[in-house]
């Protein structure tokens, strides 16, 4: 088991108007080496806040999160984190963007070169490396964002709705070359959706979270071989599922 969340439970306090609101409680959760998780519910249920007390941005009101037994205080280089919004520094080419956290480690000049190259391939941008992130579309800066999580070699990966800002046939592309890098990293991943679809195409298992305040309605293991048909009569089958469950 490679992270847990034990009795996790999150409170945002609003001092000046003298109140609070629960936006998770009583999360329970187990997530084993190399599983590609999704979690799935309703805007405001909690999914982002979850991933943010995972990636050590924000602090459990109750319970603990554990990543490798160790509990979570702060960001850490063994949790990578791609967020929605690319993040990516406008004024880097794309190598200096991927290579940031490498020489925040102090890594050398030559092994940062020989890992940012490696994670360059691995995600299709090799003759970008010299582009500036203006130059590229919104697919490929998040791929420059996938580079830059994976360069850190992580345990884990954790994903805030990576494509929901991008176009349907982009955001089916990027999809199913996710699965490539995840297939060939053997990376354990943690992605929020919304989708339906994207959840059924990507997930090992779903965790399918109530309205707010956020609480695991259900887990729903898919088995189905890959990559998936969502129109087979078994990804029917489990897109029903989810449709009666969701609150």
């Amino acid at each position: 088991m490679i992270a847990e969340c034990i009795n996790v439970a999150k409170v945002f306090l609003y001092p000046k108007e003298n109140r609070g609101i629960f936006v998770l409680r009583n999360i329970n959760l187990q997530i084993h080496a190399h599983e590609f998780i999704c979690l799935l519910g309703p805007s405001g249920c909690g999914k982002t806040t979850l991933l943010q007390m995972m990636a050590g941005f924000e602090q459990p009101t109750q319970g603990q999160i554990l990543i490798n037994q160790r509990q979570v205080h702060k960001p850490s280089p063994d949790i990578g984190v791609v967020f929605q919004d690319f993040s990516l520094y406008p004024w880097k080419t794309v190598f200096g963007n991927v290579e940031l956290g490498l020489k925040a480690q102090g890594i050398s000049q030559r092994k940062r070169q020989r890992i940012v190259r490696k994670y360059l391939h691995l995600v299709g941008l090799e003759g970008f490396e010299s582009a500036r992130p203006h130059q590229l579309s919104g697919g490929m800066k998040q791929k420059v964002a996938i580079a830059r999580a994976l360069a850190l070699d992580p345990d884990i990966l954790l994903m805030d709705e990576p494509f929901s800002s991008l176009d349907e046939q982009t955001k089916h592309y990027l999809d199913f070359e996710l699965l490539k890098i995840w297939q060939a990293e053997q990376k354990t991943i943690v992605f929020v959706t919304h989708s339906l679809d994207e959840s059924i195409v990507l997930a090992d298992r779903i965790i399918l979270l109530t309205k707010r305040p956020g609480q695991i309605k259900q887990e729903i293991t898919i088995d189905l071989p890959r990559p998936r048909d969502i129109f087979s009569a078994e990804a029917l089958a489990v897109r029903k599922k989810l449709l009666a469950n969701l609150t």
